[in-house]
This record gives C-alpha cells, structure tokens and sequence, in this order.
C-alpha cells in the first residue's frame, strides 16, 4: 500500500538526512506558495532542496532561481514578443547559454533585461501571458534533472509546457512554461492529459534557461522554442471560458476558471472539457 504523502515525506527527510550525497529541502520554498490553498505534498518536497544536486556552482545558481516560489508582485502583462526582446537582450549583452557548462555566473545579469509598460522586467519578475497550450508533457523521466536532485518518473519532474498563438504553433514559435513537481497539486498533474483546446492563462516568475538554445531559421535542438526565456516555476494555471485569444483578456477575470476549478465536477465550466463534442462546437463558433 503506498503511504500517506505527509509520511512519505517523514520517510524521505529521514533518508536524506542519512544519506551524504543527497540535498535536503526541509526549510523550501521559504515562503507561502502562489498556490497554497491546492497544494500536494510530495517525498520530493522534503528531500531535494532549492539547488538539487550538483556541486557546479552556475548549475546551482541557475536549480535556485528554477525553484523560486517566492517572487512577488502584480503579475507583468506579457507577450511573445516580449520573449523575443529579452533573448535578444541577453545575446547583445553577451551572457552566456547553451548548455550546464556554459552559464551565467552571476544571474544579476539578468534583472532588468526589458521595458513593458514602463517597468523593467527580467529573471524573477512575476510576468503573466495568454496563449495556447501546444503540448504539455512529463520531462526528463526517465533520467532526471540535477534541479530535481536527478530523481526519476512523473512525480519528481517538470511538467514541460509548450505555449503557442495557436494550438497548432510550430515548436520554434513557441514559448515554455514548466510546472515544479514541487507541491504540485493534483489538477495540475492532469493537464498533459487535457487536450486543451481553448486559451489558459499562464501566471509565473521569468527564468532564463541557459542549459539551451534557442530556435534559429525555425530549426534547433530539442527541446525546441524561440527562446530559452521561459515562465519558470509556473504559479497559477487558469481556463478561458472563450475559444480564441482576441476573447481572452488577461485582465478580465471573469472570463478566467483556475484549472482545478475547471476539473471540479461542480463547476459548469467542467462541461466543456476537450474531447466532448460541445467544446469543439463552440470554439468554431467563436472562431
């Protein structure tokens, strides 16, 4: 029988305390979670701690600022553009990507990098964009990442997302968000199952993403995108209740379900799940 989370995590701090080779995480986030109220708990939450595991101190820096839960804020309006404008403020300033033993020694570099609306925006602004969710899928399970203290399967990985102007975004168009397996909530585990074929709304701290590269002349390495800047750890996930991107003001929250909501039974929003025929029939509609 598999044991309760919260013992499960008991279990994991004993053996990490135990153990001489892996990073305890006790003491994260360090802060309320964005999404507290739906929080799960997971052995990984008390066992790998904000800089995974590595003894490289970039790789360190770089696992901190992908475990940032703590960043606060009014969430910045942004666009795909707006992604586009910081890679290539971080090109022309010459910092340094492309793989984990090529990064940013110092991330101060990376605050400040863009202007929109009037405010400086960079690695750690709270940043919100509305797009379509091209794929979403379950990273690295099989080998694991140093950030997740290089531990395997779904539970103890990102979930990978990839975000388009359109459900049908070619790969270098898009635009990544990833979900920490870090108190993920349930709900959220679903979305690689969803299908989703209406707008979400995408709430969560910019990070740049050194260990890739970007896409050039629509061709590049997996895993492909037209920036390593990236939407990183995401912090709220929310539905639209239109079908297109012209419906769906970031602004207007009452065109706006968070996911959990929109999965509830409960919840009418609930009848327009993809995969019936009546979610389909209203997007063309609205199309």
């Amino acid at each position: 029988m598999k044991a309760s989370a919260p013992a499960s995590i008991l279990v994991g701090v004993f053996l990490c305390l135990l153990s001489p080779t892996m990073t305890c995480g006790q003491d994260f986030p360090g802060c309320t979670l964005p999404f507290d109220s739906i929080k799960e708990s997971h052995p990984i939450d008390g066992t790998c701690g904000p800089e995974g595991k590595t003894q490289d101190a970039s790789n360190q820096a770089q696992n901190r600022a992908k475990n940032n839960f703590c960043a606060t804020g009014d969430p910045i309006r942004v666009t795909f553009s707006t992604f586009l404008r910081l890679q290539q403020a971080a090109q022309d300033q010459n910092i340094p990507f492309g793989s984990g033993l090529n990064l940013p020694p110092d991330r101060t570099v990376l605050k400040d990098l863009a202007t929109v609306g009037g405010t400086k925006i960079g690695e750690g602004t709270v940043v919100r964009i509305v797009a379509f969710i091209v794929d979403a899928h379950y990273s690295n399970v099989s080998s694991g990442e140093t950030v997740n203290c290089k531990l395997k399967g779904k539970e103890n990985n990102d979930i990978h997302i990839m975000l388009g102007q359109s459900s049908s975004a070619a790969a270098c168009d898009t635009v990544t968000a990833e979900m920490s397996p870090h108190f993920r909530p349930a709900a959220w585990d679903q979305l690689p199952e969803l299908n989703l074929r209406v707008p979400v709304r995408i709430t969560g701290q910019l990070f740049f993403d050194g260990s890739h590269k970007p896409c050039k002349n629509g061709s590049g390495p997996n895993p492909q995108r037209e920036t390593i800047w990236e939407i990183h750890p995401l912090y709220a996930i929310d539905v639209c209740s239109n079908a297109t991107l012209a419906k769906c003001s970031a602004t207007n929250d009452s065109i706006w379900t968070p996911l959990d909501q929109w999965l509830s039974p409960d919840n009418n929003a609930s009848l327009f799940r993809p995969g019936l025929a009546s979610i389909e029939a209203r997007a063309r509609r609205q199309r």
